[in-house]
């Protein structure tokens, strides 16, 4: 009987991502999930026990038990993911460094691009370190059926090469030491390069109970839990070498010799942070050559000099060819320039005027109603006798805006009152003046009420009015 453990949050067991496994597993033997707390009892008439993943921690007495199961000859497969126990919050630590393999937070990348998009899926071709996991013998679970199958010849048994390819999928790394070995490697094409990923022990024959046959104890650690997961046990030759691992947990004539594995891992050595590094920058101290007690020696003069010993050959040589001698002149350059000269330009400032007002804040009314009708609506808002001066003034706006804009103070009603009669009198006596054919540039302003007068009773004389509207 194999059990799935589901008692630690596992992510895979058999009723999960371990499904199809559980599947092809459950044709010639029986399967069960534990979703208890691990006891002596359960593990009794167990033949091996997986762990998926778990992400809690163990007990103390469950630690124990599966100390006690090991070393009674049972078998116990591991299975981890990328990031160790950092990520799980699990102790199987604890567990494992009894055997000397401990799980690493590091995890597998590809880094050559190959087959597999995701760098994390590292597809490794030359990762096998023991020669029996190449040779694939069908599993066989039912006991009846193994005894038959052990009496096969070794002709009949179908050997493979060495090497398979399997898919390595959000996996990490191990720290393995003896008495434990390495089953897989990393391989070459993949980083961390050639380390450990998956590693198993086995213990010395044990006595067990009376209905069992002597046998030894055995576990296996994978530091991938997708590996035999539902979307990769098919992919590749992931079902080969799950076959193999699990005979080998089975005792089904799989056995592997750790002195055919490989002992030349190289430790990690840790690199420093060459990026982080580079942003701390520090000046490095030096220690200086003392300085001379005479600073003068420190000047080179026979490096620069000028000397006055050629001088008088120079001059001879004037005579000797016929060339005046005379004086070098400074030389005044002049630089010819394909434009000409720049002139500092001025100009005068542009006043710029606030732009108009948006078409919302426009007052329709004030802009296209004729007056007669703004005054209707004005007089339609005043009804009390007390509000007759606000009317006057709010009609004077309408009648003669233009007095606003040249005086400076706001007028009362009575001057705006009187400015409109004077300005409605002097209207009527320009018209009256226009029919009597009158020049009447010369009056003032005092008299102008009288000249309207007289000029009413001679239109409506000529008119032919009564007296009575005549006087009106």
């Amino acid at each position: 009987m194999i059990v799935f453990n589901a008692s630690k949050r596992e992510t895979h067991h058999a009723k999960g991502n371990f499904s199809l496994l559980a599947q092809k597993l459950r044709d010639s033997g029986k399967i069960k999930v534990n979703r208890k707390e691990l006891s002596a009892e359960l593990l009794e008439h167990c033949d091996a026990i997986i762990f998926g993943n778990s992400q809690a921690a163990f007990s103390d007495k469950e630690l124990q038990v599966l100390r006690d199961y090991v070393d009674g000859g049972g078998s116990v497969a591991i299975f981890a993911s990328e990031g160790g126990e950092s990520r799980s919050k699990s102790n199987i630590n604890e567990l494992l460094k009894d055997f000397g393999i401990r799980i690493d937070s590091s995890t597998v990348v590809r880094s050559v691009y190959h087959k597999y998009l995701h760098p994390k899926h590292a597809l490794i071709a030359n990762g096998i370190v023991q020669p029996e996991i190449g040779q694939v013998v069908p599993l066989v679970l039912d006991s009846k059926a193994f005894e038959s199958s052990s009496k096969r010849s070794q002709q009949d048994v179908v050997e493979h090469n060495t090497s398979l390819s399997f898919v390595y999928p959000n996996g990490t790394t191990l720290v393995v030491q003896s008495p434990s070995f390495t089953l897989l490697s990393s391989g070459s094409t993949s980083y961390p390069v050639d380390c450990p990923i998956a590693a198993a022990w086995e213990g010395d024959i044990a006595s067990c109970r009376p209905s069992q046959k002597r046998r030894q104890g055995r576990l296996v650690v994978l530091g991938s839990t997708d590996v035999f997961g539902n979307d990769w046990i098919q992919k590749e030759e992931n079902w080969n070498l799950c076959n193999v691992l699990v005979r080998f947990l089975l005792h089904q004539n799989v056995s592997f010799d750790p002195s055919l594995g490989r002992a030349d891992f190289e430790e990690k050595e840790v690199v420093p942070d060459i990026s982080s590094l580079a942003n701390l920058v520090k000046t490095c101290v030096q220690e200086d050559e003392p300085l001379p007690q005479d600073y003068k020696s420190l000047l080179m003069e026979n490096l620069f000099g000028t000397k006055m010993d050629n001088i008088t050959d120079v001059l001879d040589i004037y005579k000797r060819l016929n060339v005046p001698y005379e004086r070098l002149n400074l030389v005044e350059p002049h630089f010819e320039s394909p434009q000409p000269s720049l002139r500092m330009a001025t100009h005068d400032p542009k006043m710029i005027l606030p732009p108009p007002p948006a078409l919302e804040l426009f007052d329709l009314d004030e802009s296209f109603l004729d007056v007669r009708i703004r005054l209707h609506k004005l007089s339609r808002k005043f009804h009390e006798d007390k509000d007759l001066n606000i009317f006057v003034e709010e009609a004077g706006l309408l009648v003669v805006p233009d007095v606003y804009q040249d005086s400076q103070w706001r007028l009362d009603g009575i001057q705006l009152s009187k400015i409109v009669l004077y300005r409605v009198a002097k209207k009527v006596c320009d018209q009256i003046c226009r029919l009597q054919c009158w020049s009447l540039v010369e009056y003032d302003d005092k008299h102008y009420f009288t000249y309207v007068f007289a000029a009413c009773r001679i239109q409506s004389a000529e008119w032919n009015l009564p007296t009575s509207r005549r006087s009106q």
